[in-house]
């Protein structure tokens, strides 16, 4: 009967265990903007849905999204224009890094 136990037992922390880190996989949109000075924001739209997001001193913008389809889209600061990304895919549990997001003049 102890034996059952502790067997019950050890197999709930395992179960545990592999929930907390099931949660924290990250499931997102990342990636870096240059020229660093040139962004305001990052917007990840689907559907009528939409993630903003700031973008750091080092160009870099992590969102946090649910699986599906996004366009990104750059808002820029004069004189550089907004630049789009169609198509980033995010799946579950897996964040999509889009790379560097070149802004033009």
């Amino acid at each position: 009967m102890k034996k059952t136990i502790s067997k019950l037992v050890v197999a709930g922390l395992a179960i545990l265990s592999f929930s907390a880190m099931k949660v924290l996989a990250p499931t997102g949109i990342s990636g870096k903007v240059t020229p660093v000075d040139g962004a305001e924001a990052v917007w990840a739209i689907k559907d009528a849905d939409s993630v903003k997001a700031a973008v750091s001193s080092e160009g870099a913008f992590s969102l946090e999204v649910k699986p599906g389809t996004y366009k990104l889209v750059v808002s820029a600061k004069a004189p550089y224009k907004n630049a789009e990304v169609s198509q980033v895919i995010v799946t579950a549990d897996n964040s999509t890094d889009v790379g560097e997001i070149r802004l033009d003049k």
